[in-house]
Formats: structure tokens, sequence, C-alpha cells
């Protein structure tokens, strides 16, 4: 792989009324740029970079019809966020002694994909140090034993060299055996996300983050929007292309939208390349402004990223996917049956080592069924071998497509049940919430305009954004890459067409409730931080409330909504208080903008009820919200917060998420203990999802409660379990 595809940055520059051809790429000492052909959409004339469907090996979509079967741990919540397998392998290697020590003392902290590769080293060096020991003991002329043999025919000088050679090989022979058991045993601890968790302390965390500037205050002096993507190409997500000597793909188009509503119809956007294992510390320190690399949204990586020791803001999911089990269709039948008897005895799964995709493999089928595995490539060399009948992989990893460019030439199919969630986002750092709020509404206006069929042609009849960052903002991001539909065409459709839950959901037949994955939600963060909003309701003794009740009417009961609402707010009352839900003050409000200016002045912890709109967002900077619990008329409803306390905002968005979950792996009030510890807050804190689901119950509990037990949920407020429905659902502008 070349240069231009590995260490690089690709940074792309358009402007408008103005093309580039390949005359005006750099010379190959240069850092690579490259601009398209440019492309007048209807939206002013702005430049439109045309995108092409690439051809690679990793990360492509599946079928429709794809079910989920949670995994045997699923109570502590699955993760296994993409990770293309090549981000294991290292760059170069070096033999030089120091580097391979200081490489040991690194191994205790990699990607979970790397965890594999790093064993396979160990054993090599196992086994040089067994060879060592035996060539010392052949010398000897003597019985290989645990010993030093003497023997007559050995003289004084020779039997003591022996002795010293001997005696060094059974020590690096053992001293290799210590630390390849130290790491098995580090990664078997830390095989439930799929990076192994590196402990950082929260304090240190916060000396050594440096001070960085508003990205949109940052972005009117440099000009250039910095994306972090895969390091490797991952097909239809990013791939370079030789004929304009730039990445296109998936996640580079999301880049320019995000660039273009940003800096307008004349924007530069730069692609860093960054790995599973560095990609949080990259975003942290500013080596770019957004991560846009099939990173999954989970608990721990938004309230305390284990090796960051941060927490981090993600967009609503721009794709949802899984693992699935594929190759010989009688054998991923069997799989998905999960039987390795009887006609199924025969079935071998390729895993990759050191993967949640195996830590869930190795739950469900025999060790002698399992066949072990350093990296995709791998299993698709095995598949064609037929030392492995059937492989797995997220549901853009392994599509038929894919399988036949490696040279499989065998029956083929992929199979329709998948054992993990991954909801895919664009992360941005915690404490900026104006880019955050900018490249959640660049989604959400890539959804809408599908939606509303305006494409890429017909940008300008789509709404201005004449109150937020320029009239033309979301016109422009729309006018650089197309609506959500063409993206997807354009680069995903060839590998594997759009999963059902991928597509715009119509607001009536399917629901929208659907929790995102825990994570390590076992790592230990700080407790609540010195004159934070959890510490001041601890002090103060009870919770307050803010609800909106219009016509200032006292009766809350009047309004089922509100009575759902309120019992949110009974939900974080008792996970503040461990199990004590009636602390809380509900304070009512008959107009909207009283109760954020009371939720700014610190009057209320949290709004119950907030409706989730772009105007919201964006005229009111700071406010967090919640996944939304409610849908009616059109309009989206949360909790509400402010996010100059993110610790809070944190705690009330999973909150609000543990109900979804508990409702979808089947945990009641009655068995509220089903429910993960959770350290992330602090061990006294630990209790928080069980306290709120012993307290409230689970979504549906709540539901029937305020409605009635024989109330039936419509439309939006719908579980969407397996087979999952459109999960995609533009918010109101």
């Amino acid at each position: 792989m070349d240069d231009a595809k590995e260490g690089h940055h690709d940074v792309h520059d358009v402007h408008e009324d103005e093309e580039k051809g390949e005359d005006d790429l750099p010379a190959s000492d240069e850092q690579p740029k490259g601009t398209a052909d440019g492309t007048s959409g209807a939206g002013g004339g702005v430049t439109v970079t045309p995108a092409v469907v690439h051809e690679h090996e990793d990360n492509p979509p599946t079928q429709r019809g794809v079910t989920f079967v949670p995994g045997p741990d699923f109570r502590g919540g699955i993760h296994t966020g993409y990770h293309s397998p090549h981000e294991s392998g290292d760059d170069d290697d070096n033999n030089d002694a120091d580097v391979e020590n200081q490489n040991l003392i690194e191994a205790y902290a990699v990607d979970d994909n790397e965890q594999g590769e790093i064993i396979d080293e160990l054993q090599e060096q196992l086994g040089s140090a067994k060879q060592e020991l035996e060539a010392a003991r052949s010398q000897l002329a003597a019985p290989a034993i645990e010993g030093i043999p003497i023997d007559d025919k050995i003289g004084p000088s020779n039997n003591k060299s022996n002795r010293i050679l001997l005696m060094i090989g059974f020590i690096l022979f053992l001293g290799t055996i210590g630390v390849a058991v130290g790491l098995a045993i580090s990664f078997s601890k830390n095989n439930d996300d799929d990076e192994i968790s590196v402990a950082v302390d929260a304090d240190d965390a916060d000396a050594d983050a440096p001070v960085l500037p508003p990205v949109l205050e940052a972005l009117q002096e440099r000009k250039v929007l910095r994306c972090g993507i895969h390091k490797y190409d991952s097909r239809g997500f990013i791939s370079f292309k030789n004929e304009t000597n730039t990445r296109e793909g998936f996640e580079v188009d999301l880049c320019k939208a995000v660039a273009a509503a940003s800096l307008g119809s004349n924007f530069s956007y730069e692609l860093v390349p960054t790995t599973g294992l560095t990609r949080f510390a990259d975003l942290a320190s500013g080596e770019f402004d957004v991560l846009i690399a099939s990173t999954t949204h989970t608990f721990d990586r938004d309230v305390h990223e284990s090796s960051t020791g941060m927490g981090f803001s993600f967009s609503t999911p721009y794709l949802y996917g899984g693992m699935t089990y594929n190759g010989v269709p009688e054998f991923v039948k069997c799989a998905d049956e999960l039987s390795a008897v009887g006609d199924c005895a025969g079935i071998l799964i390729c895993s990759i080592l050191g993967t949640t995709w195996y830590d869930t493999t190795k739950e469900l089928f025999p060790s002698s069924n399992i066949v072990l595995t350093k990296e995709q490539g791998e299993s698709f060399q095995n598949l064609i071998d037929g030392k492995c009948n059937v492989i797995q992989g997220e549901q853009y990893e392994a599509p038929e497509v894919v399988v036949r460019g490696f040279g499989y030439e065998g029956p083929y199919g992929q199979g329709k049940t998948s054992f993990t969630k991954d909801p895919l986002a664009m992360v941005t750092r915690d404490g900026d919430p104006e880019f955050a709020a900018l490249v959640e509404w660049v989604l959400q206006t890539l959804l809408l305009a599908e939606k509303q069929n305006i494409t890429m042609m017909t940008a300008d009849t789509f709404a201005e954004s004449t109150e937020f960052f320029g009239k033309d903002m979301f016109q422009n991001a729309l006018a650089a890459v197309g609506n959500y539909g063409e993206i997807y065409t354009r680069h995903l459709v060839s590998i594997s067409p759009r999963l059902e839950i991928n597509e715009i959901n119509d607001g009536e037949t399917t629901g929208l409730m659907y929790s995102h994955p825990l994570g390590k939600v076992d790592t230990v963060g700080p407790g609540p931080i010195n004159g934070g909003v959890i510490e001041r309701i601890l002090q103060r003794g009870f919770l307050r409330c803010g609800i909106h009740i219009p016509g200032a009417t006292q009766d809350a009961t009047s309004d089922k909504r509100v009575e759902l609402d309120m019992e949110f707010c009974r939900a974080l009352s008792a996970s503040v208080f461990q199990r004590t839900p009636d602390n809380v003050s509900f304070q009512s409000y008959s107009d909207d903008d009283d109760i954020y200016l009371a939720l700014e002045n610190g009057d209320i912890d949290v709004y119950a009820g907030g409706e989730v709109d772009v105007g919201s967002d964006f005229l009111l900077p700071g406010l967090s919200f919640s996944n939304p619990y409610f849908h009616e008329g059109g309009k989206a409803f949360a909790l509400v917060t402010h996010e100059a306390d993110e610790q809070w905002a944190d705690f009330v968005y999973w909150v609000t998420m543990a109900t979804t979950f508990a409702e979808e792996n089947g945990i009641t009030q009655n068995t509220s203990n089903e429910m993960p510890l959770v350290n992330l807050f602090g061990t006294d804190l630990e209790r928080l999802l069980r306290d709120a689901i012993l307290a409230v119950g689970n979504f549906d509990e709540m539901y029937k409660r305020v409605f009635g037990q024989n109330a039936t949920r419509e439309g939006l407020t719908q579980l969407n379990a397996s087979p999952f429905g459109p999960q995609h659902y533009p918010l109101p502008f």
C-alpha cells in the first residue's frame, strides 16, 4: 500500500466554477491533494464532487431481512464497533532490541483487532526460545531434561560455557511464557469491547488535555475541515481512487457535507488517517475536528472512553449494522440456528482472535468448531481452502461480491441473524456544543432531503438556514454530496442492498425505540464532579424537574404525555438517590422559553418533555437532548439538560436509554437486577440503571402505567425490534 493510501493526509479544495485535472495533481513527494471534476448543481453554482463506487475488501453492507439475536452477555451490552482488520498490522518491522522491548510494553494498550497478532508474535518468540534451549541441549550431547546435564566427556571450560548458555535459554523460555500468559490474562479480562481498556486517571486526563478553541471558531482562520477516517481502505466507506489520486466513499461524503455546511460552497477538507487504537486520542488532541470512521456509539465512549479518560459527543447514527455468519449456505443456516450437532456437526467457523466477534462466537459454539484467524483476509483464504465453511463479520464486511473478489468460487450465503448491534455515528469532542449541533443537523439534512425527494441537483429548494450559520448552510451540504439515499447508492448499494433498518421511517408503520449498546460499563470513571449538577442534587436532597403544562394548569394528570415525562424524572431520582424515586420537585411552566431560561439559570436540573428540533439546537446553544422517547403530531419529545455539565447530560441520556434497553432484553421492574452495574460515574452510582428500572420499570411498563394496561403503542413510539424496521427518521426542522 503506497503512502497516498497509508500515512499521508489528503487535503481537498472545492471551489465554485473551478475544475482541476490530473495535470494539477502534486508531485509524488508532496502531500497528495485532489479535486474531482466540478459539476454545478441547481444550488447557485456550487461545485459538486462526483462520487464513484470503489472496490475494496473491507466493510460492505448486507441483505434485507436480517434479524437480531442478543449475544450471550447481552445484559452487559455487546459492542463490536467496526474496525478494519488491516488496522491490526504494524507498518514496519524493527529488529532493534530497545524497540522490541518498547513494543512489549505498549502491547498492554492495543486495539482488540491487534491482540491476535501480538499473541501470535509472542508464540513465535516462545518457539524461538524453545529452539535456543534445544540447541543448547544438543551441544551437550545429553538427553533433553529440565536442568543442566553433567557429562564426563565434556571439559570443565566447555561445561561451564554450556551451563551459562543453557541457563540463559531457560530464563528466556520462562520469561516469554510469563509475558504471554500475562497478556493472555489481560486480553481475556478486556474482551467485552473492541478495544483493550487502558486505565486513565480522570484528573491526569483533564490536566493533559489540550485547550482547543471551538471548531467553528478555528475554521474561520484555518478554512479547512479535518476529518478522522480509516487509515486503511474500507470498501464503500473510504477507498483510494487512482484516477483522481483521492479517497472517496460513504464516510468521505459525510466529511464533505460537514465541510460544505461549515465553510460554504468554496470548502476544503482534510482526511486524517487514524486507527481503532488511536482514534479517540487523536480526536481529543485536536488531530482532527470530527471522527467519521465506522465508530459505534456506546455508553462508555459517551461518558468515559477508556484510552483517554474522556467522554465524546455522538451524532445520530448514520448507519446501523451488526455481526452475521456467512459462507457455505447449509452451514450458515446451522450458525443462525446455533447448532453444531447432527447434520451441523461439521460446522467450522473462522473467527478472528482478539475481537468481540470471537468473544461472542466462543460463547455460542464449542471450541472444536472454531478456527482461529488473525484477520479477515485469512478467514477468506481459509474459506477458499476449505479450512472453514463459515466466516463472520459486520454486515458490510463479508457480502458475496467481496468474498468472490478474494477468489472464492463455492456456494455462498449470508446469515439472516445479526448477533450484535452497531449504530455507527460521527464523533466530536465534548465541550463544543455548537459544532456538535452542526454535525448532527447536517446528517438530519441528508435524511430529510431524501424523505422530501430533494437531490443534489435540486439542493437550492431545501429550506434556507438564514437564522443559523448562513443562508445556504444546509443547501451547501446537499449540493456537495446529495441526499442520504444518493450517497448510499453511490458507494454502498453495489456491495449489498440497503438494509431495511437503514431506510427512512415513514412515521407510521414501525417504531423508533431502539437502544444503543452499553459497551464496557465496568470501567471506573470519576464520581460526581465538584460543583456539578449531580453533586448539587445530592446536597440539596431532591431533583428539580421542569415540565411544560399549556395554560399554566397545575394538574399534570390531565396530560398523559406529561405524566410520562414525570415518570422519567422519577427514574432519574431513583438513579441519583439509590432506589428513591420520589425525591423530585416538579416545577411547571406554560412557556418553553421560560423553561429554557430556568434551565440556563440552574433553577431546574432537567426539562422533561422538551421538543427536539433544529431551532432548539441552534438558537439555544448548549442544550443537550436525550434520545426522543415520545413522538406525536410530527414532534419528538426528550429530556433536556444544559451541556455546561456534560456528566449530567450523559447521565440523563443513558438513564432514558436504559428503559428501552430493558424492554428489548425482557428486563422488568421485578427483574431489575439483571441490568448491568455501571461504574462510569464512580462506584457509588454503580446501581444507577438497576435503580431506574426498579423504580419505573422498562419503557413498556411506564407507557402502560400512564396510558392504561390495554393501551396499544402506535407509530414511532413502538419498539423497533428484530426484524428491524427503518430507523432513520429526520427530526423536525
